[in-house]
């Protein structure tokens, strides 16, 4: 460590401590009143930073410094705080506020290091930043050389999620240009909602190719001013996205303004229920399509079904209804029927199809939970269903069923990478595979054909082949990724393939800190954190966010700590290494010149940005406006206006109830898997109904955390003591079991086995366990006694998206 960087780590641990002190002597030393107001100290520096993770906030940070260590965050501090007017502070939440105690972490990389012991062993050697990248382009060279591009794969990463010129965009940029690489579409968090919806609904405003920033999103969460009604499944922004800026502030305050009705189901009694004031119905995991089947049966046979809306505007009512009735197999979907399999009480369920029936202006949401199942695609188009039975899926107030959004910032150039047209859309990537199917492509990737593993080629003859995949994936580059060893189905067999190494040749980790993931790694290149770099930052409102549309830039707080570089910096020492450096960097282009670049393109699509250059853009702050509708929200309304000439991207052209791409994918439904055209319900795997699982009496399901988005934020201290990670079980279960809060347990499935401690709550349906997801994996022996939830579950894909199914899952519980 230079003597530099060891001085400001020190003084920043002192800090630490300080600022701890404080703390524990504030009870005698009441705070000032704001006629005594706390001046900052004297020599303090401010910067603008971001808390750049994925929650879709992103948020911005005031951060304060002196002498070279960050001393404090603070949020803008905004002379006005007017929701109603668009007006309102940008507010993080304890993640950013913790985000001077994640730049100090403990386990922050501080040089690049080599692997000396088994994957995943966490034992590396420093060595030199010149062995580092010339050690991993000449594993490139190889890998090139022997088996071609497509067996370096670059995983789904979240880390840096909000970044505009960070190590995602460096990275992809150096792979495009060093000879490409296998690619992934879909992602971890909505992959079963788009695949639904796009049945349903086709693609709405977006394009067939808008892989990453699809969602169908739907109506704002404003709109609920209009709405008398709102049917939540799995919805919890007070917890998923609780920035200032965000969903959950804008739930809460458009709540507070029209107190329309709210059904709340979920498995949890979850803090946005505990805000919505009104009824939690709690629901049985992976049981949604068949509530909502039952639901639609009241709305058909007592007359709420908007027949001519229905035979105007969808595709296949007629066969829908006569499967809800039961004139197709004999057994007709009845709230009585779906009491035995989700738990909710017939009379509840009749009340819930009464209320949307009668509803001027039903708002119907669904969040990601109910569709990360093995019958996740069905679940999603099943919520769907119910605004289009009656005839209420446009118009003010209302919502189609799913996510909700608004229109967003203009997209911009970022980082152009001279062949790569559109970096975020990946319009050229040649071939793609599922986000959730690297393990299968290490371990049988050249079994894998666009017919049973929804392989992706751009070239059209290559997709009417069949053709599998020319090799399988030896080389892997982790661009701030926690997923190769954490955010995925059963990272015990992630371990036991990177393990092989007959399989996999080569691993390296561009990342900030030592994360799971990281310890997998072959060589580990530390970049900057968030709080040491330059870059243009915009809201997402595309997805489910705020109304209140934002931009600003980012400057260090601080110098580089340690040896760790910008990942622009990183990729360029490595394209030098491959004779590209001159082309990576556009003849000579520097770090802040492409963050220069990339604000003047975004400044030419959105020129009500104040500032003429990046300097300016900065010094003006965060920087707002309200955000109009989602494109959606008006394809919609041309749709319902005139469906002729407006028809919406599904071969028929409208709504199809009965969908002909579910139709087309049935082949590749696996075991008890369903494909079915229409959206029903089936059990499969390790449901509430698997006869099979009685081994695993109870249902296992993960959330997001207050603590952490995804696994981001997991090994910051502060948050873990504010927010324990713990396991969530009913009081009727803990006295089966003979457990009692606050106990230690196991929790095992048939993949693995974790320790956590027991918080025993009537907050979950009994029969079903609930754990924050994201915690990092820690193996004791055979037990993660890091806790994290992917060491429970499966890594078989779902079956349309072949994505993750992580809340399909049985588990046991006993004391540890």
């Amino acid at each position: 460590m230079e003597r530099r960087t060891f001085l400001k780590f020190s003084a920043a641990a002192a800090a630490v401590a300080t600022v701890t002190g404080c703390e524990s002597s504030s009870a005698s030393d009441p705070l000032p009143t704001p006629s005594e107001p706390v001046l900052p100290p004297v020599g303090e520096g401010v910067t603008w930073g971001s808390c750049a993770t994925n929650c879709w906030q992103a948020c911005p940070l005031k951060v304060h410094s002196k002498d070279g260590v960050i001393t404090r965050i603070e949020t803008e501090g905004k002379a006005t705080d007017d929701w109603d007017s668009f007006d309102h502070e940008i507010r993080p939440c304890p993640r950013g506020r913790s985000m001077r105690q994640k730049v100090y972490n403990h386990d922050r990389l501080k040089y690049p290091m080599k692997r000396v012991g088994r994957r995943g062993s966490d034992e590396f050697v420093r060595i030199s930043w010149e062995e580092a990248v010339s050690s991993v382009a000449a594993a490139m060279q190889k890998t090139y050389a022997e088996y071609g591009k497509n067996a370096i794969f670059m995983p789904l990463g979240g880390g840096s999620h909000d970044l505009n010129t960070g190590v995602t965009q460096s990275s992809v940029r150096l792979l495009n240009m060093a000879g490409g690489c296998l690619f992934f579409h879909n992602d971890y968090s909505a992959s079963q909602y788009r695949e639904g919806s796009a049945g349903m609904y086709g693609y709405l405003a977006s394009n067939d190719g808008d892989t990453v920033g699809f969602w169908n999103t739907g109506s704002s969460l404003r709109s609920l001013e209009n709405s008398d009604l709102m049917v939540c499944f799995g919805y919890n922004p007070m917890e998923a996205r609780l920035g200032g800026a965000g969903s959950g502030y804008e739930y809460l305050n458009v709540k507070k303004k029209n107190n329309f009705k709210t059904y709340y189901i979920d498995p949890r009694f979850t803090d946005t229920a505990v805000t919505a004031t009104d009824e939690w119905v709690p629901i049985r995991p992976g049981t949604d399509a068949a509530l909502c089947e039952a639901i639609a049966y009241v709305l058909i046979e007592d007359g709420y079904a908007n027949i001519p809306f229905l035979e105007q505007y969808t595709y296949g009512y007629d066969k829908y209804e006569e499967y809800i009735t039961g004139v197709t197999d004999g057994i007709a979907r009845t709230p009585e029927r779906a009491e035995s399999i989700c738990g909710i009480p017939a009379e509840k369920i009749r009340e819930i199809a009464q209320a949307i029936g009668t509803a001027s202006a039903p708002f119907v949401t669904q969040g990601f939970g109910p569709q990360r199942q093995g019958n996740g695609e069905n679940n999603a188009r099943a919520v769907m269903m119910l605004p289009i039975l009656v005839g209420k899926i446009s118009g003010a107030g209302t919502n189609h069923g799913g996510t909700p959004g608004n229109d967003g910032l203009s997209h911009y150039a970022m980082m152009p990478a001279d062949s790569l047209k559109d970096l975020m859309n990946m319009k050229i990537m040649d071939v793609t595979i599922p986000a959730a199917s690297h393990l299968d492509a290490i371990e049988f990737g050249t079994q894998m054909k666009p017919s049973t593993h929804d392989v992706r080629y751009s070239d059209k003859s290559l997709m009417d082949a069949d053709t599998p995949l020319e090799t399988n994936v030896r080389f892997l580059w982790l661009a701030s990724s926690n997923m190769l060893a954490n955010q995925n189905g059963d990272i015990n067999r992630a371990d036991r393939l990177l393990n092989d190494e007959s399989l996999v040749d080569f691993v390296v980790v561009v990342e900030q800190h030592m994360t799971a993931s990281a310890k997998y790694a072959d060589i580990i290149l530390p970049e900057v954190s968030w709080l040491e770099m330059y870059d243009v930052i915009q809201s997402y409102n595309k997805m489910d966010c705020g109304s209140l549309m934002y931009a600003y830039g980012i400057t260090p707080a601080i110098d580089p700590m340690f040896e760790c570089k910008p990942a622009y910096d990183i990729c360029h020492m490595i394209a030098n290494e491959l004779g590209i450096g001159s082309k990576f960097t556009n003849g000579g282009m520097t770090y802040l010149d492409q963050v220069r670049k990339v604000f003047a393109e975004f400044k030419k699509s959105n020129s009500w940005i104040q500032g003429d250059t990046f300097e300016e853009f900065v010094s003006f702050g965060p920087q707002r406006r309200p955000a109009g509708e989602h494109p959606n929200v008006g394809k919609l309304r041309d749709f319902v206006t005139d469906p002729v000439n407006n028809p919406l991207g599904t071969p028929s052209g409208k709504v199809e109830i009965y969908s002909q791409y579910f139709e087309s994918k049935q082949s590749q439904a696996e075991g008890t898997d369903e494909i079915n055209p229409l959206p029903v319900y089936f059990a499969c795997d390790e449901s509430y109904e698997d006869a099979t699982a009685s081994e695993y009496p109870f249902q296992c399901i993960n959330y997001h955390g207050k603590h952490s988005a995804h696994s981001i934020h997991a090994s910051t201290p502060w948050l873990n003591e504010v927010l324990e990670h713990h396991l969530w079980l009913n009081p009727v279960d803990a006295g089966a079991i003979g457990v009692i809060n606050g106990q230690k347990v196991i929790v095992e499935s048939r993949r693995g086995k974790l320790e956590i401690t027991v918080r025993v709550t009537p907050r979950i349906v009994p029969g079903v366990v609930a754990m924050p997801q994201g915690q990092w994996r820690r193996m004791k022996g055979d037990i993660d006694v890091g806790g994290c939830a992917n060491t429970l579950t499966d890594s078989k894909p779902s079956p349309v998206a072949k994505s993750f199914r992580s809340n399909t899952n049985r588990v046991r519980v006993y004391s540890a």
